[in-house]
C-alpha cells in the first residue's frame, strides 16, 4: 500500500465518522468510576456492591437492594430460601463483610441463620480450588446456617463447583436499574448520581454487550485498514477464535448457528433440532437444548446444555442423558433449575494457538470439531432422538 492510499484511508476515517463522534461523546461524558479508572478493578467493584448491599450504609436504601439481590439469586436454581422466605425476612441487622477469609463479599444474617458468599471475578479466573475452600470454611464456621454461594462474573460463567449459582453483571445492572427506577424519589441527588454513574459504567465498559464495545465493533469493521495503520491494531485472540468458530459452524450445512457472543458460540445440529422451542431467558430462538462453545483465555471447551424451559421437557432430556452417562459425561448430577450441562469436551487449549496465526488456528479448530462430529456427535444424536414430544 503506497503513501497516497494510506492518506486516503486516514482521511476517510477522520471525516464524517459518526460512530467515532458518538464514541468520543461517551468517553468525554464524565463518569466518576471511569475517571478513577476502576472499570476492571475487581476489588473496587466488590467494595461498591458491599456498600449497596449493606442495609446500614449511607445510601439510605435500607435492605432494599440486599433483598432484591437475594431474591434474584434464589430464582436461579439454588437449594435454600425461596423468594417468599426472603420477602418476609428483615435484614436490618444483616452484616456485609469484605474479604472474610478471602471471600470477596459475605452477607451474614444471624436472625435467619443465613449466609451468602459472593465470589467476584472481573478479569480473573478461579484458582487453587478457592470455591471449594470457601464453601468448606463456611460449613465449619456456620454449621447450622443456610448457605447460598454466588459466583459473579461478567457473562455469568459456570463455576467449577455445582453448589455455586452463576450470576452475571447484566443481572447486577438490571437490579440497579430497577433500584433507580423505584427509589429515585427517596434518594438524595448525590447518592442517586453515584449509583447511576456505576450503572452507566457497567453498561459502557464492563459488560460484553456494552455500548462502547458495539460502537468500537462498527468502527473497526468499517475502518479496519485505517485503524491498523494508526495503532498497528489487531483483534485479540478471543475475537479471532470466535470468528473462526462461527465460520466453521456456518460452513457446515448440518449445523444451525444460534445466538452467540465473543465467548459463547451456540449451535444445534439439524438432526437434534426437534425439541419444542418453548424456552425462556436464554436465546431469542427459545431453544432449550444447545451446544455451546466456551471461548475463554484458557482455550475452547464444548458443552451440551439443557437450558431454561418447561420442566417436563427438561426432565425428559435429563433422564435420557442420565441413563447414558458414558456418552453424556456430565449428567450424573442433580438437574438444576436453569442451565444444566450434560456433556463437555475440550476442543483446544491456549498453548495450542499461542504462536499460530488465524488461519492456522482455524485449521486446528476444524480438525478437532471434525473429530467430535465423527465420534461423539452421532452417539449423542442417536440418544436425543429418543425424545418423545407426544409424552409431554
Amino acid at each position: 500500500m503506497d503513501d497516497v492510499s494510506e492518506k486516503e484511508l486516514l482521511e476517510k476515517f477522520i471525516h464524517e465518522n459518526t460512530e467515532l463522534e458518538k464514541l468520543e461523546d461517551i468517553v468525554d461524558e464524565f463518569n466518576i468510576f471511569s475517571a478513577l479508572n476502576i472499570m476492571n478493578n475487581e476489588i473496587r467493584h466488590s467494595t461498591f456492591l458491599s456498600w449497596l448491599l449493606n442495609p446500614n450504609e449511607s445510601h439510605g436504601l435500607g435492605d432494599y437492594f440486599l433483598a432484591s439481590f437475594l431474591k434474584k439469586v434464589s430464582l436461579l436454581g439454588i437449594e435454600g430460601p425461596s423468594v417468599f422466605d426472603i420477602d418476609s425476612w428483615n435484614f436490618n441487622e444483616a452484616e456485609v463483610l469484605r474479604e472474610w477469609k478471602n471471600i470477596d463479599i459475605l452477607i451474614r444474617c444471624d436472625d435467619q441463620k443465613f449466609i451468602c458468599a459472593v465470589e467476584n471475578k472481573i478479569n480473573s479466573k478461579e484458582h487453587s480450588n478457592q470455591l471449594q475452600r470457601y464453601k468448606a470454611s463456611l460449613k465449619q464456621e456456620f454449621p447450622d446456617y443456610i448457605n447460598i454461594l454466588v459466583y459473579l462474573t461478567i457473562e455469568g460463567e459456570s463455576p467449577s463447583d455445582d453448589d455455586y449459582v452463576s450470576l452475571s453483571y447484566s443481572d447486577v445492572a438490571s437490579l440497579i436499574e430497577n433500584l433507580i427506577k423505584n427509589k429515585k424519589t427517596k434518594l438524595s441527588s448525590e447518592i442517586l448520581s453515584f449509583i447511576s454513574h456505576y450503572k452507566d459504567m457497567l453498561r459502557r465498559y464492563v459488560m460484553n454487550d456494552s455500548e462502547i464495545q458495539e460502537i468500537c465493533g462498527k468502527i473497526y469493521k468499517r475502518h479496519k485498514k485505517a485503524i491498523d495503520i494508526i495503532f498497528e491494531y489487531k483483534p485479540d485472540k478471543l475475537l479471532e477464535i470466535h470468528d473462526c468458530l462461527v465460520d466453521l459452524i456456518k460452513e457446515d450445512s448440518n449445523l444451525i448457528l444460534d445466538d452467540s457472543s465473543k465467548t459463547y458460540i451456540r449451535f444445534i445440529p439439524k438432526k437434534l433440532d426437534l425439541i419444542p422451542k418453548t424456552g425462556t431467558g436464554w436465546t431469542t430462538t427459545k431453544r432449550i437444548l444447545l451446544f455451546e462453545l466456551n471461548n475463554n483465555p484458557n482455550g475452547v471447551d464444548l458443552y451440551f446444555i439443557i437450558g431454561p424451559g418447561p420442566q417436563e421437557i427438561r426432565e425428559q432430556l435429563y433422564e435420557i442423558a442420565k441413563s447414558n452417562s458414558s456418552i453424556f459425561n456430565k449428567s450424573k448430577r442433580k438437574l438444576s433449575k436453569v442451565w444444566f450441562t450434560i456433556y463437555k469436551k475440550s476442543i483446544m487449549e491456549s498453548k495450542d494457538y499461542e504462536d499460530k496465526d488465524v488461519s492456522e488456528i482455524k485449521d486446528v479448530l476444524k480438525v478437532e470439531l471434525e473429530k467430535f462430529k465423527s465420534s461423539d456427535l452421532p452417539k449423542i444424536e442417536d440418544e436425543i432422538k429418543k425424545f418423545n414430544e407426544e409424552s409431554i
